[in-house]
């Protein structure tokens, strides 16, 4: 069986406060995008999704490499499979491109009101405070 593709945009990336949660669990396939928009929430990004395509968030493809992997993330991302409109994200497949290929991946997306949060146009989460 494939293990899952997870597509990560925020504090998940490499160079980012919580990428230790992947880096022993998970192997690195490169940069990729995914249709989107991505909100700067101070701390963190929130992503929704959005079918026009020149909107995109840039962020990387991970191969998950343990199957408990997931559970740990959707935790940290206060997300859950069996309420997906509970949480502050949803877990949900998308469309990504890799390199010019297009893959399924999971995404985070958030769920609810960004209010007050500033747009991020370019697609890329530098982190908080930049």
């Amino acid at each position: 069986m494939q293990k899952p593709l997870v597509f990560v945009y925020g504090s998940l990336r490499r160079g980012q406060r919580a990428h230790a949660r992947l880096r022993a669990a998970a192997r690195y396939l490169g940069p990729a995008s995914v249709n989107g928009r991505l909100h700067d929430c101070g701390c963190y990004p929130a992503a929704v999704p959005s079918r026009r395509p020149g909107e995109l968030i840039h962020g990387e493809l991970y191969r998950l490499t343990r199957p408990d992997v997931l559970t740990a993330l959707d935790r940290y991302e206060d997300c859950d499979p069996q309420a997906p409109h509970g949480g502050e994200y949803r877990r949900e497949p998308a469309a990504v491109r890799l390199a010019g290929r297009r893959l399924s991946a999971w995404v985070y997306w958030h769920n609810g009101p960004l209010r007050g949060a500033r747009r991020i146009r370019t697609g890329i989460w530098r982190g908080p405070g930049r």
